[in-house]
């Protein structure tokens, strides 16, 4: 039976000092985030994902899991020092092909989602922490908690604010890092521990601040 013809790389070794990082590269990851994906490689290890443009030598994607394997094995770009042997998918791309590459394979719209019925199903039997599900990930996607006022009560509000047949009411705000997330707090006067906010509340709190 003969390979796809859709599959367009190839899995190859290659030594690490043949690798150059793509310098226009526009993704970035909280220090949250680079903590869980090294714990995870140190755990199970790198399981593909790592592109590299054979024509340019660049890295089309997996800057981040080549960043930690570089810091797990104390490689040192610059002297050439502890070079290492790692698996790329190798392929052939133009210049232009590589950066829309570079930009597609991290694009959300190109991505899928979740289907909650079934990720409901399997909750239990996987340990959460494995999977990356973190606490705040949990109350938006796997439940509707009652909304907290400004005091941290969580006591439902009269005006139906948890009626789930007005649709989704909720947001999310994510932060690069709990820094981030702590001047948030300070600057509408808000509980730094809090992870759900009133969102009449702090309707308010923005017009009094304007």
């Amino acid at each position: 039976m003969e390979v796809s013809k859709y599959i367009s790389s190839q899995v190859v070794e290659i030594n690490r000092s043949e690798i150059m990082p793509a310098n226009y590269n526009p993704r970035k990851i909280s220090d949250k985030s680079r903590k869980l994906l090294k714990d995870n490689i140190k755990r199970l290890g790198v399981m593909g994902g790592i592109v590299w443009n054979e024509l340019t030598h660049n890295l089309v994607g997996g800057h981040q899991k080549l960043n930690i394997l570089d810091e797990l094995h104390k490689y040192d770009a610059e002297k050439q020092k502890n070079d290492y042997v790692l698996r790329v998918e190798k392929v052939q791309l133009s210049s232009k092909e590589e950066i829309e590459q570079n930009i597609f394979l991290n694009n959300k719209n190109a991505q899928g989602e979740f289907d909650q019925d079934l990720l409901d199903d399997i909750l239990p039997d996987i340990d959460l922490k494995f999977a990356g599900l973190e606490d705040l990930n949990l109350d938006v996607d796997f439940g509707e908690p009652e909304p907290l006022d400004s005091s941290g009560s969580s006591e439902p509000k009269e005006d139906g604010i948890n009626n789930s047949d007005e649709g989704d009411n909720y947001v999310m705000l994510s932060f690069n890092d709990n820094e981030s997330k702590i001047k948030f707090m300070q600057r509408f006067d808000l509980e730094e521990s809090l992870t759900i906010i009133d969102g009449d509340d702090f309707n308010e709190r923005i017009e009094r601040i304007d």
